[in-house]
């Protein structure tokens, strides 16, 4: 009978194309006129109403016959033999695949079949699967990828309701009315929960370059960039130190700047409150007490009033004699 009806598609469609033509027919949601028929009882049956909103919907699921739909399930899983094989394409031929059952979980307000998600018995689709499985057929929804029948391992939970409201929030990128979407990319990166904040940003950026004698700030223009448009964490003010190594590679790169650079080291240093970070270039034979000299005459105090301290390793510099390359190899 299929193949007499394709037979006979084939040739309307055909007709219709030499004048032309094409069918278009019906929705595949649209119900038949035939669907609206009352039951014996006199109420209309919920798997054959129309698909129209009414009161109470959203509140109470419909009525099902749990018994009747296990009993129709463990018949159709009996159709299929144990062991039972499928042919599955592959690139380049194909292999046998033993048939797994499809794992079916049915709740008081509606049903799961594999891992999700859940289906209302009020959705639509739900109400088409049911009606095939109660009519003694395998759901026409997985025809294509069962076309000979497939075996259910049922899950008889029709005294829970799973909570429909409990599902996971939907993982894409959420709108909000009247929200400017120049701050949608920087909100994300300022959340702390996030892969990336601005912070993290603006660390994998390089502090500082210096090119032809001059220390240029690298992130100080990009945070004021991502200050306008987003908040972020207060700004940690850094002070370029004027030491003897950066004025001798200042007038180096304007005399010879074909001339090999020496070998310098940036130290970057915080101050007590972490609001300060003194940049100073040092060459690897300055010692601990050049250091300190040089900070003392930036922050206009006493030398002896504070101390420099390294965070990893903890360690505190008293002696004023080591050079920073001992220190280097140290550590």
């Amino acid at each position: 009978t299929c193949s007499r009806l394709q037979r006979q598609v084939g040739e309307m469609e055909r007709f219709l194309g030499d004048y032309g033509l094409q069918w278009v027919g019906e929705p595949m949601d649209q119900e038949g006129s035939d669907d609206q028929s009352d039951s014996e009882d006199g109420k209309k049956d919920w798997m054959t109403a129309k698909k129209f909103w009414k009161p109470g919907d959203s509140l109470a699921p419909p009525e099902v016959d749990f018994d009747r739909l296990l009993a129709s399930l463990k018949d159709l899983s009996e159709l299929v033999v144990d062991g039972d094989t499928q042919v599955t394409p592959m690139p380049g031929g194909a292999r046998l695949r033993v048939l797994e059952p499809i794992p079916l979980k049915l709740y008081r307000n509606g049903l799961m079949m594999f891992d999700g998600p859940f289906r209302p018995f009020r959705d639509p689709s739900t109400q088409r699967c049911l009606r095939d499985i109660l009519d003694g057929f395998f759901p026409s929804e997985l025809q294509r990828l069962y076309p000979d029948g497939v075996p259910f391992k049922v899950s008889d939970l029709r005294h829970q309701v799973y909570p429909e409201n409990g599902l996971d929030p939907f993982p894409g990128e959420g709108r909000v009315v009247g929200r400017q979407k120049s701050h949608k990319l920087l909100d994300r990166m300022e959340h702390a929960g996030s892969r990336m904040t601005a912070e993290k940003f603006l660390n994998r950026l390089p502090k500082f370059v210096i090119r032809q004698g001059e220390v240029i700030d690298i992130r100080g223009p990009i945070r004021d960039t991502l200050q306008n448009c987003c908040p972020l964490p207060a700004q940690v003010q850094e002070i370029v130190v004027e030491t003897p190594a950066l004025a001798a590679e200042r007038e180096r790169s304007q005399e010879s700047p074909e001339s090999p650079a020496p070998l310098l080291s940036m130290l970057r240093i915080k101050s007590e409150n972490g609001e300060q970070a003194f940049l100073l270039m040092m060459r690897p034979e300055d010692t601990v007490g050049d250091v300190r000299t040089l900070l003392a005459q930036a922050r206009a105090a006493d030398a002896t009033t504070f101390e420099i301290i390294s965070t990893f390793p903890p360690t505190v510099y008293h002696d004023d004699t080591v050079t920073l390359i001992h220190i280097n190899n140290c550590l």
